[in-house]
């Protein structure tokens, strides 16, 4: 088989394996930084990696016209050179190929968190996570991860004392070397 050449080429790989060595992971980090574009390739690779059956995927920002704009493309453009990519402009979806069959990645925005409610993933990115309703995690997508087991990166940049402040403030404590409340 040929190999596969993705465009992207890390600024931080360090960043891409504390992501793939923890369930959950919080990045803060400032503006330009890089973090939606290295997500998304390391939502790409979960879902190519993904060993279950019918893997599901999310990208999640504040707004659903913001995740369009700022993930979409990047998902596009990063997962073009995949043999089996398809693509669902409609539903803002990319299905892959996997190791468990297929996989889909979808892209959602927290305002509407009903649309979030009901599914299940494998993987969640929940992007500037400062600018979310709490219960966006607590409610919907930390339970929609709990039956397969998935994962959640939290990006974003500081403002002020929010949900993203919280993680933040637990992942530090997870990080303790006595601490054995995360993963």
């Amino acid at each position: 088989m040929e190999p596969i050449t993705i465009p992207y080429k890390p600024r931080y790989p360090e960043v891409h394996k504390a992501l793939e060595s923890h369930r959950f992971a919080v990045l803060v980090a400032h503006r330009r930084f890089g973090k939606t574009v290295l997500v998304i390739n390391h939502i790409i690779k979960q879902a190519l990696m993904c060993d279950k059956p019918a893997g599901s995927f999310a990208y999640v920002a504040p707004h659903r016209n913001q995740a369009k704009t700022v993930a979409c493309d990047y998902l596009k453009r990063y997962s073009a050179p995949l043999p089996g990519r398809l693509v669902n402009e409609s539903e803002l979806c990319i299905t892959l190929p996997s190791r468990g069959g297929n996989s889909r990645i979808r892209i959602f925005g927290a305002d509407n968190p009903d649309a979030l409610r009901g599914l299940y993933f494998d993987c969640a990115i929940l992007d500037e996570v400062a600018q979310m309703k709490p219960e966006v995690w607590g409610e919907i997508i930390q339970p929609a991860l709990a039956d397969r087991q998935g994962s959640a990166v939290f990006i974003g940049t500081p403002k002020g004392t929010n949900l993203f402040s919280e993680l933040y403030s637990q992942a530090c404590e997870a990080m303790k070397p006595d601490s054995k409340k995360y993963d």
